[in-house]
């Protein structure tokens, strides 16, 4: 079993930042019922977010799948690698960085960004050679 972290991204930073403010000015103004209740929204959602860029981890598993767990709140999904088509590392916006893309047998795409890009690709490899040699 080999467990990659999540890559914690430009992106992820900008929007919990624009959420936590928009959080703080919804309560800061609390003119009325519906800022305090979007203020609370905006909380929750920043939370979610935080979760989800800080425990998002992706496992390889030795018996063939991989677990993509998206923070402690979401829900795991699990995607055998026997119905892998096709791996492929693509760059972010403006060439920021790098994530891979997983594409499925039934057309379905799964999108994950490890902290070392080229490490999961090599680990996720293998594992697809010793899946096609044992089929």
């Amino acid at each position: 079993m080999r467990t990659f972290q999540h890559k914690v991204t430009l992106n992820d930073l900008g929007g919990i930042i624009v959420f936590a403010f928009g959080a703080f000015v919804c309560l800061w103004n609390r003119t009325n019922i519906v800022m305090v209740i979007l203020g609370f929204i905006l909380i929750a959602v920043t939370l979610r977010a935080v979760d989800r860029s800080t425990h998002t981890s992706y496992t390889l598993t030795d018996d063939g799948l991989l677990l993509v767990k998206t923070g402690r709140i979401g829900q795991a999904r699990h995607v055998p690698l026997a119905d892998v088509q096709s791996v492929g590392k693509r760059p972010f916006a403006f060439h920021l960085g790098h994530y891979v893309v997983i594409e499925l047998r039934d057309g379905s795409v799964v999108s994950v960004q490890p902290e070392n890009v080229e490490s999961f690709l090599s680990a996720l490899e293998k594992r697809l050679e010793k899946k096609e040699s044992k089929a």
